[in-house]
């Protein structure tokens, strides 16, 4: 079992010539969220995006090989829910989707920091929200066979100044890509260059790092 979040910026080579094509940005789900259905790939140099389906797609636990080298189709939208806020049908929001459980390429659950669902609870979904109208889902987290993979909670530790550390972001941040901004992240001149709630790729990465607020968007991301 693994999870979504995962796969996001696991390097990505052609199987056939051992070459690095680029990373994952993202992931693309059915539209029933039922199953994995592709991933988003992206080229280092010139940041074009690609679809590639899952079936030409061989994810491993440190990289992920793809069976040919990829033809540039700009991914224009991909469906995931991750980041989207879910609310039942009294109209309670019920948190944001922060990550998906995956068996093979099979959905097993959908996780917000307040409780865990299966696809057959959603009734309708956009490209912001999910509603749950149908079976009532979960609020206990889902009995999976390796613990260590039980939705975390949500644990928030303020250190005191003097036992401060600071800490030094990699000028490289590869890791934030694919993660969700927690609030909104300005520019040297008060322009807004990272909106609340935005999936981080590697252009807002690279704003941020040309307006020195790498930092920042670090400690302020999901």
């Amino acid at each position: 079992m693994k999870k979504l979040s995962d796969l996001i910026s696991k390097p990505a080579f052609v199987a056939a010539t051992a070459q690095k094509f680029g990373y994952v940005l993202g992931v693309e789900l059915s539209s029933d969220f039922k199953k994995l259905s592709g991933i988003i790939v992206v080229d280092e140099e010139s940041e074009v995006e690609a679809r590639i389906d899952v079936s030409d797609v061989t994810v491993g636990r440190d990289a992920v090989f793809l069976k040919s080298e990829p033809t540039f189709i700009e991914a224009q939208h991909f469906s995931s829910p991750i980041g989207k806020i879910v609310f039942d049908k009294d109209a309670c929001s019920l948190g944001r989707v922060k990550d998906v459980y995956l068996k093979s390429s099979k959905v097993v659950a959908i996780c917000t920091e307040k409780l865990c669902f299966l696809p057959k609870n959603i009734s309708v979904s956009s490209d912001s929200a999910i509603f749950l109208f149908g079976k009532k889902p979960s609020r206990k987290p889902f009995d999976f066979q390796n613990a260590s993979l039980q939705p975390e909670r949500l644990v928030q530790i303020t250190a005191t100044p003097s036992a401060a550390v600071p800490y030094r972001v990699s000028a490289q941040g590869r890791s934030l890509i694919g993660k969700i901004a927690t609030r909104d992240i300005l520019g040297l001149n008060n322009e807004l260059i990272i909106k609340e709630h935005e999936v981080i790729t590697q252009k807002k990465l690279n704003e941020a790092k040309k307006h020195n607020k790498l930092n920042i968007l670090f400690y302020n991301c999901k």
